[in-house]
């Protein structure tokens, strides 16, 4: 007797054969995508950081310095990058976080919190003080005009961003993103590779 759903004669069609990768294997290609995908995240990120630094300032109005001192901790800690907005100086109150250049050094940037604000035969000035410092500065910072104010900051990240400017820093930038494409290309082609193929 013939089966009456097979025809007399035929062979059963083949079926193709799937073979899993084992678990282990499995989980650690997982792992290298999402440790890879994760990597280019930061990446990015610094990326954005830098141009934000260097080129923002540029074209937007706001102006972004790294803090070197100790002299606003723990407010604004050492190493932190600060972002500054223009603003009046009229619109400065007591309180208010600002940047200048220093009197004895016009190179110097000085991130204070405005102490006091005076005036004199010359005009108005602010008294300024780093809160971490015991005294207020010994110099008048002149009130006229616009300056800096201080609108966000981050601590940590301003000595990172500042050092990827080095050309130590510069060449980091180039290797690491092709070395993570090169990863995730190979992964892919080896999971190609190990993908069956129907029969």
């Amino acid at each position: 007797m013939h089966s009456p759903n097979v025809a007399a004669g035929s062979a059963a069609a083949p079926t193709a054969v799937v073979v899993e990768s084992p678990p282990r294997r499995r989980s650690l290609r997982i792992a290298t995508g999402v440790a890879t995908y994760g990597a280019l995240a930061v990446l990015t990120v610094v990326v954005l950081g830098l141009l934000a630094i260097t080129v923002g300032p540029k074209l937007f109005p706001y102006q972004a310095l790294v803090v070197r001192s100790g002299s606003m901790a723990p407010t604004i800690p050492t190493g932190s990058i600060v972002f500054y907005r223009k603003v009046a100086a009229k619109d400065v109150k007591v309180g208010d976080v600002i940047v200048f250049s220093h009197p004895d050094d016009p190179s110097e940037r000085v991130t204070h919190r405005v102490y006091r604000i005076g005036s004199s035969a010359t005009g108005r000035y602010f008294v300024t003080k780093g809160d971490a410092n015991g005294a207020p500065d010994d110099w008048r910072v002149p009130a006229v005009g616009t300056g800096w104010k201080e609108a966000v900051h981050a601590p940590g990240v301003g000595y990172v961003l500042y050092g990827l400017q080095s050309p130590l820093g510069r060449l980091l930038l180039l290797v690491i993103p092709a070395v993570l494409l090169a990863l995730i290309t190979i992964g892919e082609l080896v999971g190609d590779r190990r993908k069956p193929v129907p029969e």
